[in-house]
């Protein structure tokens, strides 16, 4: 039977998440994770066996928190493109929060970094990024019906995952600029896109 997470592992995860979701995985030394979360090497090798597997135990939080937010407000009572807009602007008010240029997306950073040599992080991001899509497919379904659109199945598909792939390269784009409003207007103007293609 594995071993209840203790409170301080809890810690020392939410701790060291902000450390990887900013500096990366290969930017980030086991003692800047020794000075972000307080404990000793020590106390991270226990817990984890290496900075790698403390590095996926963040990934699983920041998708257990921040992630299940941004895709619950696709879920709610917004409907359609405005559940879209609202997905929008739950990282846009992070970034505001955080500070430009932002930290960008951990998902999208680690798909940088990671996922093309590194298996288990191209698996986690991939059903991530089929759950997103899928999300997605429901808001631009309900703007479909909506705008009594006659668009087929497979176009509203190849919408969402244009939806997936644009907000990922949106937090990617989010780190290298200081410039808040692009965000802002990126988020604008993709909605009017979708809303003009789905009226076609």
């Amino acid at each position: 039977m594995p071993r209840p997470r203790s409170k301080t592992r809890d810690e020392l995860v939410q701790s060291a998440m902000w450390v990887f979701w900013e500096n990366g995985f290969e930017g980030t030394s086991v003692e800047d994770l020794v000075s972000a979360t307080g404990v000793g090497r020590g106390a991270i090798y226990s817990d984890f066996g290496g900075k790698e597997e403390l590095f996926f135990a963040c990934l699983t939080e920041y998708l257990e928190t921040f992630m299940a937010a941004a895709i619950e407000t696709l879920r709610s009572d917004a409907e359609g493109l405005d559940a879209i807009s609202d997905y929008f602007d739950y990282f846009i008010g992070l970034h505001k929060k955080r500070g430009m240029p932002g930290p960008g997306c951990f998902i999208a950073n680690t798909m940088t970094e990671l996922a093309p040599h590194l298996v288990e992080a191209r698996e986690k991001i991939e059903e991530h990024m089929e759950m997103l899509r899928r999300s997605f497919l429901r808001s631009i379904k309900q703007a479909a019906k909506k705008q009594n659109s006659k668009k087929g199945d497979k176009e509203l598909n190849e919408l969402a995952r244009l939806t997936v792939i644009s907000t990922q390269g949106l937090w990617s784009y989010a780190r290298g600029t200081s410039d808040l409003t692009a965000l802002e207007s990126f988020k604008r103007s993709f909605l009017t896109m979708l809303e003009a293609t789905l009226g076609r």
